[in-house]
């Protein structure tokens, strides 16, 4: 396999001149011979090959593979918290997101293998992981497709994928097989794209793909001081006169102002079928940490597609809650009672995965809403619409 290993040192090589990005992280993973595989995969900090498959493959396809699992890595896929607990569902999302970006000809699955609608052109890898799960889904039960879903069952495309690879439907889950979450090369990834981002050394990447790469970088949203400011916000609606403070500006001869803090919120937690039970608890673990941060009364309620309980109102943390629904999602409910409310509540705070369609929010209202997804993934697919309606921001899993 001489030859081989000289034939990927070039490669290397050419990227240390014209792509300096991928040079720097395909040196930052090993690279190893597995006869094991069908063709190449990576995660754990390595690259491995099949090197029976990568000898029959001319130096431009070879290249090309190389470059599917740079790009990957570079996008973090085998390295996030995310929802990747099926690898094939997993793998299947990340070559959809590539194709979007980047579109290798020989890389299977494209967005346009399953949907027809620009809804799903260019979206995150959570967004096709949670989309294609759903296919996934109503073929296991039989269910009909939706409205701007290809007329194509994931047995079909998966089929014909492997046909076309050579390498057996196997090689599908076997692919995102080592895909797991790792702090360390996470940070030597966050170096290299700081470094690409300082020298302006992006080589030949698409923009948008850039754009993608950069977004890795974003720091982590403080869902307290997003809280923080919703409240100072709501408060400026709480201002009222007295005689017994000066004007800032006249004196004695007009009434000051004060401002009366009895912040009431109502807090709407989502608990349809697309939420787990773990961010369930996450919601209502934050909403306990609320009286440590200004709240004086909350009322919660528990939603999915219709309010499922009366809202029950929280003076203190409370140890357990009975969960119910895991319906659909429907915001529109809850929205409207808030504002059947509005006189009784200073504000709403939502607790979401955020894949449900957009309500309809009158503007006066706006200012009145935060959005709180579960995980950073979902906020990221989500918060287009959601920073339209309000302010929002995430929970992560690793306290509150």
């Amino acid at each position: 396999m001489a030859n081989l290993t000289e034939r990927i040192k070039t490669i290397s090589e050419k990227w240390f001149i014209a792509e300096p990005l991928l040079f720097l992280t395909f040196v930052s993973h090993r690279l190893l011979e597995n006869a094991d595989i069908h063709t190449v995969r990576c995660g754990q900090g390595r690259i491995e090959y099949n090197p029976l498959w990568a000898a029959e493959r001319s130096e431009a396809k070879l290249e090309e593979a190389l470059k599917v699992e740079l790009i990957r890595i570079l996008l973090r896929h085998p390295y996030r918290k995310g929802p990747s607990s099926d690898p094939e569902i997993a793998y299947i999302a990340s070559n959809i997101v590539l194709n979007e970006y980047y579109n290798f000809p020989a890389l299977d699955f494209r967005a346009k293998d399953f949907w027809d609608d620009y809804a799903h052109q260019k979206k995150s890898f959570e967004f096709y992981y949670r989309e294609y799960a759903l296919i996934k889904r109503r073929n296991d039960s039989g269910a009909e497709e939706e409205g701007g879903v290809m007329e194509v069952s994931d047995e079909e495309m998966r089929g014909a994928a492997a046909e076309r690879s050579g390498a057996g439907r196997n090689s599908i889950s076997e692919n995102a097989a080592l895909w797991e979450n790792d702090e360390f090369i996470n940070e030597k990834l966050n170096e290299i794209v700081r470094q690409a981002e300082q020298n302006s050394s992006w080589g030949k990447l698409p923009g948008a793909l850039i754009e993608e790469i950069r977004a890795t970088l974003k720091p982590e949203l403080d869902w307290r001081g997003a809280l923080g400011g919703f409240r100072r916000t709501i408060l400026a609606d709480k201002k009222v006169p007295t005689r017994f403070k000066p004007s800032r500006r006249w004196g004695f001869m007009y009434m000051g102002q004060k401002y009366a803090f009895t912040t009431r919120i109502l807090a709407g937690v989502d608990v349809s079928g697309s939420v787990e039970k773990e961010d369930v608890a996450l919601f209502y673990s934050c909403i306990n940490r609320f009286f440590n941060y200004g709240i004086e009364a909350l009322d919660a309620v528990q939603f999915d597609s219709e309010l499922k309980t009366e809202p029950e109102p929280l003076k203190k943390a409370r140890r357990s809650i009975v969960i119910q629904g895991r319906g659909g999602t429907n915001y529109q409910p809850l929205v409207d009672y808030f504002l059947a409310n509005i006189a009784h509540y200073d504000g709403l705070i939502v607790f979401t995965d955020g894949f449900a369609a957009v309500p309809i929010v009158p503007p006066r209202a706006v200012r009145k809403l935060l959005w709180i997804c579960s995980r950073k993934e979902n906020y990221l697919a989500n918060h287009e619409w959601m920073d339209k309606l309000g302010r929002c921001c995430y929970i992560g899993h690793s306290g509150v």
